[in-house]
C-alpha cells in the first residue's frame, strides 16, 4: 500500500559554527523503510526553520549525490519570516529525490549556537509492507464532498520534538456517526514544522506535513498532496475511528496552539 510519511528532525541549542547531527523525533526513523527493490520511493518534499539566525542544512544517504553534504539548503531567519518561524521548502518543487530500501539518512544543520531548528520531510513510498492505508485519490474527493467542516483541536508541540497526542474528536465532537471523511489538511493559530496524523485509517503510518501559517497551502495540504503527484493520498477518516485518530505536532517552540481539522464529509462509504 502506498503512502506519505511525514519525518521530523530537530535539535534545540544547537552548538552552531559548524554542521552537526540532528535527532530523529519520537517514532521517527533514519533508516528508510524496507520496501520491494524497485518500487517507487522518494523524498517528496523537505522544511527547514532555524528559530532566530539564518542557518544551512545538509541532507544525505549513502545512495544520495554524496555523503560529505548531499543536498545542502539554506533557510532564512526565522525571526524575520511572516509569520514568524515558520518552515521554508527546501527541495525543489515536483523534482524528487529517490531513496532506496533500509538506507539510513544523515541530517544535519550549521547555524548560530543556542537556536532551535526543525527540519521536516515527506517521504513518498509506492508500496509499503504491512501498511492498509485508506487513501483516496483528488478526483474522487471532489467528486464525492457532500459538506465541508472544520474540527478544532488542541495541540501543545514537542520543543523540536513531537508533542503529546490529542484525538481527533477530543476537544469537538461533531462529526456524524459512521460517515467517511477526506482529510484535506489544517489551519491553525501559529506555524508548525509539523502536523502529523496516525490512526487505523492512515494504517497507522504518521502522516503529515509543514503548517506554515499559510491557508492557500495548509487548509488542502493532503488534496494537494493527491493532486500534485496523481495518486491516491487523500486520508479517508470514519467518523466512529476518531477516538483513535491522534494528531501531534512539532515546532521550533513548545507554544499550545488551535488547529482546525479540514475534513471534507463524503456523500458514500469510501471503498478503495
Amino acid at each position: 500500500m502506498q503512502g506519505l510519511q511525514v519525518v521530523n528532525f530537530y535539535k534545540q541549542g544547537i552548538s552552531g559554527g559548524a554542521f552537526e547531527a540532528l535527532t530523529p523525533g519520537t517514532g521517527d526513523s533514519a533508516t528508510f523503510f524496507n520496501v520491494p527493490q524497485g518500487s517507487v520511493a522518494y523524498l517528496a518534499e523537505m522544511w527547514g526553520v532555524d528559530d532566530a539566525h539564518l542557518a544551512e542544512f545538509s541532507v544525505t544517504a549513502s545512495r544520495f549525490h554524496d555523503q560529505v553534504y548531499g543536498i545542502r539548503a539554506q533557510v532564512p531567519s526565522g525571526s524575520t519570516l511572516a509569520p514568524a518561524k515558520r518552515a521554508s521548502l527546501l527541495s525543489p518543487a515536483g523534482i524528487d529525490q529517490p531513496i532506496f530500501p533500509s538506507d539510513v539518512l544523515t541530517v544535519q544543520v550549521n547555524g548560530t549556537a543556542s537556536d532551535n531548528v526543525n527540519l521536516t520531510m515527506v517521504l513518498y513510498y509506492q508500496d509499503i509492507p504491512g501498511i492498509s492505508a485508506r487513501l483516496a485519490s483528488y478526483e474522487y474527493v471532489k467528486q464525492n464532498t457532500k459538506n465541508i467542516v472544520g474540527i478544532k483541536v488542541a495541540l501543545t508541540p514537542g520543543s523540536g520534538n513531537w508533542g503529546a497526542t490529542a484525538a481527533l474528536n477530543s476537544s469537538d465532537n461533531r462529526l456524524h456517526a459512521n460517515t467517511d471523511y477526506a482529510l484535506l489538511g489544517f489551519t491553525s493559530t501559529l506555524p508548525l514544522s509539523a502536523v502529523g496524523v496516525t490512526g487505523i485509517d492512515t494504517g497507522n503510518l504518521r502522516t503529515g506535513g509543514p503548517v506554515i501559517g499559510a491557508p492557500e497551502h495548509d487548509a488542502y495540504l493532503f488534496a494537494d498532496y493527491a493532486r500534485s503527484y496523481n495518486t491516491p493520498l487523500v486520508p479517508i477518516i470514519n467518523s466512529n475511528n476518531a477516538g483513535s485518530t491522534n494528531l501531534q505536532a512539532a515546532s521550533v517552540i513548545n507554544t499550545a496552539v488551535s488547529v482546525d481539522v479540514l475534513l471534507a464529509e463524503l456523500r458514500q462509504p469510501f471503498t478503495q
